[in-house]
């Protein structure tokens, strides 16, 4: 749409304003995307030695609809041995979790059982009625969403005390 010389004025802008010549940022710029292509690799691979560990264990808790394999590997590998708390109230407390109607989710405890609890909250919510009621039940209470699923997530810690203790699958339908 423009005459040469109009183009050459834009080109010479455009290097100024946005472009740079200088090559050591390009270098830079190609390293960064390496190395994020490389972290990519290792976290894929991580993930897939421990979808094969988690799987190979045959855990029960891989029986509970919405719990991936990533998912029951963070909460089996935080829990270690179920024979360590003797009721689900303890497990629930090292996961830093209250029972107090008015108190926010305590920062103590397990971050990492705290959040795959949460997360694996969410996914069942979703794939299961009795949660997914459970959670209605919580938000028609006034709660907010994550209230309701720190509720969801309390709940869920019962169901996989249950479950670890006895060794039974999950039968909630």
């Amino acid at each position: 749409h423009f005459k040469k010389d109009k183009a050459q004025a834009l080109r010479i802008l455009a290097q100024k304003s946005v472009g740079s010549s200088d090559s050591s940022i390009s270098i830079q710029i190609t390293q960064t995307i390496e190395q994020v292509e490389l972290l990519d690799s290792q976290i894929h691979d991580v993930e897939a030695q421990i979808t094969t560990i988690v799987k190979s264990s045959g855990s029960v808790i891989l029986t509970i609809p919405g719990i991936s394999c990533i998912e029951a590997g963070m909460i089996l590998g935080e829990i270690g041995d179920i024979h360590r708390f003797s009721s689900p109230s303890k497990l629930l407390a090292f996961a830093g979790n209250f029972n107090a109607s008015h108190t926010r989710m305590s920062k103590r405890g397990s971050c990492v059982l705290r959040y795959a609890l949460i997360y694996a909250a969410h996914n069942i919510v979703r794939n299961n009625d009795v949660f997914r009621s459970f959670y209605d039940a919580k938000r028609s209470q006034g709660k907010n969403h994550y209230n309701a699923l720190g509720h969801c997530a309390g709940k869920l810690v019962r169901v996989i005390f249950k479950m670890l203790t006895d060794n039974v699958a999950f039968c909630l339908s």
